[in-house]
């Protein structure tokens, strides 16, 4: 499994862990929660020091809630200090549980390709729920079902 760290506004990585724990069971990620009137240093000191609590130096995926919110931008900086980050944006439980599938390898190329595949794949799985279920109708009423 993929080592991940879930890092969110409020406790949104809590609930998405809890949530991957409950359907997946065993998971290789942390946890990361940005509080109201959070020093920035304090939450720049708490990633670097879940990064450092990996045991290995195989590749990280962090996953942020917001694209270009203070969770992205304090992961970017991530990417510059350390050759094994990789920061992926619009947590949500399908894209974190296909991400924590992945076999992340020293290849960057091959991550970078296998981790763009899941979030296309994630992208995929959604959908307006009435909409579907209009084209399931056009597909019945043609007989083509």
């Amino acid at each position: 499994m993929t080592n991940m760290i879930l890092f969110s506004h409020g406790k949104l990585a809590n609930g998405v862990a809890d949530s991957c724990q409950l359907i997946i069971g065993s998971h290789q990620f942390k946890t990361l929660n940005v509080l109201l009137d959070q020093p920035v240093q304090e939450i720049e000191d708490s990633l670097d020091n879940l990064i450092d609590s990996f045991e290995t130096q195989e590749p990280i995926i962090i996953v942020t809630d917001i694209p270009g919110g203070s969770t992205t931008q304090t992961a970017i900086k991530q990417i510059e200090k350390r050759d094994n980050i990789y920061v992926v944006t619009g947590m949500n439980l399908g894209l974190v549980m296909s991400l924590s599938f992945l076999n992340l390898t020293s290849n960057k190329e091959n991550n970078r390709r296998v981790i763009n595949e899941a979030i296309e794949e994630t992208k995929n799985g959604m959908y307006l729920v009435e909409d579907m279920f209009n084209t399931m109708d056009e597909i019945t009423d043609d007989g083509d079902l």
